[in-house]
């Protein structure tokens, strides 16, 4: 799972993340880029052993000719060439690690003629107005929530909106219309104050209870701790595990204080609450029905957190349907490499020399 108690945890799966989408490939076993952890001590080790050694065009066969002809045109091409040891090295390590392409549209919907069956269960307690999150958390959570709606295809979507108490926004729908409009009025207003996160839970569970989908989750979303209700959040994460429903928590939120709007005796203002979000909790709802759990400190954050999750449904969607990935054409990544190669070889044997 993703620990945001663990920086390695969170600087590795946001490594491997900006490589997926900078190759437009994923990878089956990902565990290989932790070579490039390597790089650094690979790249110091190379031009300390290298640094003391001229290096210039072949002809020219002694030092006080290679130190005449130097020049930034010989430099520039020693660093390229450099960098394309660099980069035949990443090439490699990507290869290990299984590159494969996964079908960008939604996965083919099941006999019921449908995808994933998702519920958002939304936390709209009064701290959720808190504008650490552009306007606030509940608006950027709703306006991120209704861009992944407007995405959908096949997909049954649900939502729950809970603080003190809870209740079902709208049922699981393919009725992408109905639902965002349901998402639009919600506010909290008319609900007990609090933050009940399993009953939350348990209301977004009943929605998905005896479904035969194969895949079912639920994204729960908070900005604090649970402190009211009569079903703890860990019973409720039991009653998941049960109807094998997989549940991704996000902790709404930036760290220290946030401004909160705050109404006094003169008028409207802002003070400023300390952000408290039981982490621990909501690692614990996700490691035991198997999702993970996120920390959104921004909007944009938190619309990756929510594509993330929705990346891996379609994996985990795409693999209970034996639908294997489209077949990784390596071509591309040979090619690179064997014209790498060539550049290093043409280098570093026929164009270039290095004299002790």
């Amino acid at each position: 799972y993703i620990n945001c108690n663990s920086n390695d945890s969170n600087n590795g799966r946001a490594m491997i993340n900006i490589i997926e989408e900078l190759l437009g490939y994923n990878f089956e076993k990902p565990y290989w880029f932790f070579l490039l952890l390597f790089l650094p001590l690979f790249i110091w080790l190379f031009f300390k052993l290298n640094k003391e050694k001229p290096f210039a065009f072949k002809y020219a066969n002694t030092i006080d000719q290679q130190q005449r002809i130097s020049s930034f045109l010989v430099f520039t091409l020693k660093m390229l060439l450099n960098s394309a040891k660099i980069l035949l090295f990443f090439l490699f390590v990507s290869i290990l690690a299984s590159p494969i392409k996964i079908d960008p549209d939604q996965p083919k919907p099941d006999q019921n003629g449908y995808g994933i069956d998702l519920i958002f269960v939304l936390d709209v307690s009064f701290s959720m107005q808190a504008m650490d999150l552009k306007p606030n958390r509940l608006e950027s959570a709703k306006r991120v929530i209704g861009n992944f709606i407007q995405q959908r295809a096949n997909d049954r979507i649900g939502l729950v909106a809970y603080s003190g108490e809870a209740y079902s926004v709208c049922h699981k729908t393919t009725d992408y219309k109905l639902l965002r409009s349901q998402l639009a009025r919600i506010n909290g207003n008319d609900l007990i104050q609090g933050t009940a996160i399993g009953v939350g839970l348990g209301t977004g569970i009943t929605q998905l209870r005896g479904d035969s989908t194969k895949s079912k989750a639920i994204v729960l979303l908070t900005d604090g701790k649970n402190n009211v209700g009569d079903i703890s959040p860990i019973e409720a994460a039991e009653l998941a595990v049960n109807e094998d429903v997989r549940v991704y928590t996000i902790g709404v939120g930036t760290n220290g204080y946030a401004p909160i709007p705050n109404m006094g005796a003169f008028g409207a203002g802002v003070s400023y609450s300390l952000v408290e979000i039981d982490e621990e909790i909501l690692n614990e709802i996700s490691n035991l029905t198997g999702g993970q759990y996120f920390r959104a400190t921004d909007s944009r954050s938190l619309n990756r957190i929510i594509m993330e999750i929705d990346k891996i449904e379609k994996k985990l969607l795409n693999k209970a349907q034996s639908v294997l990935p489209l077949a990784t054409d390596l071509t591309p990544f040979l090619k690179i490499i064997i014209c790498l190669c060539m550049i290093i070889i043409i280098g570093d044997i026929f164009l270039f020399i290095q004299y002790e």
